[in-house]
């Protein structure tokens, strides 16, 4: 991963400069990118034309960031090294699940340190989040609150519910942060004003984890329906001209047809067969934007990625991405030229 590697050196959250993004996007691709100081890979799921938001800030080991999409999307990213993820979903319509369990109202979502994410999106989403170095918070539990918080986070699962007072607080936390950090001017007083922000959100973040449930639950079978759900997409990536059967893939991962199908359906809510096609249409996406001049044929790409019959993948790809694989490619074509 490009960002994993950089953070083993000097991590950019801890950048003396303010950091800002702000943008909006028509393309699951583009959004992937989108995040700065992330490694992310996106797939869309339902069908239609996409459209997305990124509001990032970050300042001396803190980003905070909002993210809005109007489709389901499957997530797999990693944060900046040996940071922490605390947040909220302050959007969620339909199902979601946020590190294989399920999204709801006034929830807690959580990543670890190093932790890899795994976040399928409701149909619209939007979260607020913030991610925070973990030496600097860890060294402010120990300090403030007397406690360990790499034990704490031992505890706390991916998904807690919180009272609705402690989920305010810390949405008005991340939102007033979000404000302030997008609006200060670097000068003499930027950090005394930072240390009191700081301070606030430091302490609303750890008063949510304290009361955040450690109740045990199912989470391991969580775990093995993404495992097989990746190893799924590992071996669909790797076998791009002959998309794997049903046969071959249960015989592959040792599993029956059910449970495949269980694990899909659990995890993403479509099955095996959609979201191959899905990964495969992505990767042809992909192709096209990124070297459109290198393009001779859009068939020769799509019998690349196992699509030989042109007019029903065109039709897959329509209804995916609200556009034809032709627009998507002289749009490209365009955009390489200015």
């Amino acid at each position: 991963m490009r960002f994993q590697e950089e953070f083993l050196g000097s991590s950019p959250l801890s950048n003396p400069k303010i950091h800002l993004v702000q943008r909006t996007t028509s393309d699951v691709l583009e959004q992937a990118d989108a995040l700065p100081f992330w490694s992310q890979d996106y797939t869309q799921l339902s069908k239609g034309t996409f459209s997305g938001a990124l509001n990032s800030v970050t300042y001396k080991g803190v980003q905070l960031f909002r993210e809005t999409m109007n489709r389901v999307v499957d997530q797999s990213a990693f944060a900046p090294a040996d940071s922490y993820v605390i947040g909220l979903p302050t959007i969620i319509e339909g199902d979601a699940t946020w590190g294989l369990l399920p999204v709801k109202e006034n929830s807690l979502i959580t990543l670890n340190k190093n932790a890899e994410l795994v976040f399928r999106t409701s149909n619209l989403s939007e979260i607020t989040v913030a991610v925070i170095s973990a030496q600097r918070l860890e060294e402010y539990a120990a300090q403030v609150e007397w406690i360990d918080l790499h034990k704490v986070m031992g505890n706390v699962k991916p998904v807690e519910l919180i009272s609705p007072e402690i989920s305010t607080r810390l949405l008005t936390s991340l939102v007033d942060g979000m404000r302030y950090m997008s609006e200060i001017q670097d000068g003499a007083d930027i950090q005394q004003m930072w240390r009191h922000f700081e301070d606030d959100l430091m302490i609303t973040c750890l008063q949510a984890l304290k009361q955040a449930n450690s109740s045990t639950s199912q989470h391991f079978d969580h775990r093995v329906h993404r495992y097989i759900v990746n190893r799924v997409r590992d071996l669909t990536l790797s076998s791009s001209g002959y998309p794997l059967t049903i046969e071959e893939l249960c015989i592959t991962l040792h599993i029956s047809r059910r449970t495949l199908n269980h694990a899909f359906i659990r995890v993403l809510g479509i099955t095996p067969v959609a979201y191959m096609r899905n990964v495969r249409l992505h990767r042809i996406r992909a192709e096209l934007q990124s070297t459109p001049h290198q393009v001779r044929y859009i068939a020769s790409v799509a019998a690349k990625w196992g699509f030989w019959h042109m007019s029903l993948f065109s039709r897959y790809y329509r209804e995916l991405f609200g556009e034809t694989p032709l627009e998507t490619l002289s749009r490209s074509r365009i955009g390489e030229r200015h």
